[in-house]
C-alpha cells in the first residue's frame, strides 16, 4: 500500500508540474511527462488489480483467460514505458550526437507525434496477451502443478525476452552516447567560449545524465524479473520459494515507478523548484517579498504619526 501511494503522489506531482509551469515544458520533457502518466497509471489501476488477482483465489480469477485480463493493464502499461525510454535513448543520442542540429530534428509537434506512437503501439502491444492464440483460457493456473498454460508461458516469457532485448539495446546506445560526449569534450573546449559552453553543453549534458539515471533504475528493477519468469516456467520445484522470488521481483519492478520522480527532484532545478512552489501552496507558506537587493520590504510606516510627532 505504501508504494502503491508513493507512486500515486510521486508521479501526480510530476503531471501537475508539467502542466502549471511554463519553465518545464520543455521538448524533452515530454518524454517525462508521459512517463510519468503510465507510471501513474501503474499505481493506480495495475498494481491493485495485479495484487487482487494474486489474493483471490476462485473459479473466475484462475482461469487462464481472465487471470491473462487482470495482468492486461500491468502488461499495457509497461510496454507504453519501455517504448517511451526508447525514445528518450534516441532523443540524448541525437542532442549529443548532432547538438547544432537538434532543435531543428526534434521540434515538440514531432516530439508529441512520436510519444503518441509510442502509446499506441505500447497499448496495442501489450494488449496481444488477451487474445487466446488457441490455448485453453478456461485452464486453471492457480497451483503450481498445473501451470502448465501455453497462454501463460508464452506472455512470460515474450515479455521477459523482449524487455531483456530493450534494455540491452539502451545501454549499447548509451554507451555510445557516452563515447560521443567523451569525443565531442576536447573538441568544443577548443571551438566554443567558456560561457557558452556552460550554458549549452553542461546542460545538455546534465539532461543526458538525468535520463541515463532513469534507464539505468528501470533495468535494475526490470532485469530480474525476466529472470524471474525463466524461473517460474522452467526451474520451479518448491512453490514457497516461487512465490518469494515471485513477490520480491514483483515489489522491485513497483519501486521503479516511484523513483522517477525522485530522479526529477534531484537532478533538474526546474523540478525541484515547482516542487516547492507546489508544497508552499499547498500548506499555504509564502515567502516574505524580496527587493532588487534581495533583501525583505521593509515593513508600511505610517508616515502621518511620524509627522504628527515632530510637529
Amino acid at each position: 500500500m505504501l508504494i502503491i501511494i508513493s507512486i500515486i503522489f510521486g508521479n501526480s506531482l510530476v503531471i501537475v508540474t508539467f502542466l502549471r509551469f511554463k519553465k518545464v515544458r520543455k521538448v524533452n520533457n515530454y518524454y517525462i511527462f508521459c512517463l510519468a502518466i503510465a507510471d501513474f497509471l501503474t499505481g493506480l489501476i495495475a498494481i491493485p488489480l495485479t495484487i487482487s488477482n494474486r489474493l483471490i483465489i476462485s473459479d473466475f480469477t484462475c482461469q487462464a483467460g481472465t487471470r491473462t485480463l487482470f495482468f492486461l493493464p500491468a502488461y499495457m502499461l509497461t510496454s507504453v514505458s519501455v517504448l517511451l525510454l526508447v525514445a528518450i535513448t534516441v532523443d540524448r543520442y541525437i542532442a549529443i550526437s548532432r547538438p547544432l542540429r537538434y532543435p531543428n530534428i526534434m521540434t515538440r509537434r514531432k516530439t508529441i507525434k512520436i510519444v503518441l506512437l509510442m502509446w499506441i503501439l505500447g497499448l496495442g502491444f501489450g494488449s496481444l496477451p488477451s487474445l487466446n492464440f488457441g490455448s485453453d483460457r478456461y485452464q486453471w493456473v492457480c497451483e503450481l502443478d498445473l501451470y502448465e498454460s501455453e497462454l501463460i508461458t508464452g506472455h512470460s516469457l515474450s515479455g521477459s525476452v523482449g524487455i531483456t532485448m530493450v534494455i540491452v539495446f539502451i545501454l549499447v546506445a548509451y554507451g555510445r552516447i557516452i563515447f560521443i560526449a567523451y569525443l565531442k569534450k576536447s573538441t568544443i573546449s577548443w571551438s566554443r567560449s567558456a560561457a557558452s559552453k556552460s550554458t549549452h553543453d553542461q546542460m545538455r549534458t546534465r539532461t543526458t545524465v538525468t535520463c541515463g539515471l532513469i534507464v539505468a533504475a528501470f533495468s535494475i528493477c526490470w532485469i530480474p524479473n525476466s529472470f524471474k519468469n525463466l524461473f517460474e516456467n522452467y526451474l520451479a520445484r518448491d512453490l514457497k520459494s516461487l512465490l518469494t522470488i515471485q513477490t520480491a521481483c514483483e515489489q522491485l519492478c513497483y519501486i521503479n515507478c516511484c523513483i522517477n520522480p525522485m530522479i526529477y527532484g534531484w537532478r533538474n532545478h526546474q523540478f525541484r523548484e515547482a516542487y516547492k512552489k507546489i508544497f508552499r501552496n499547498c500548506f499555504g507558506y509564502q515567502r516574505k517579498p524580496k527587493n532588487l537587493r534581495g533583501q525583505t520590504e521593509p515593513k508600511n510606516v505610517n508616515l502621518s504619526a511620524i509627522s504628527f510627532k515632530l510637529q
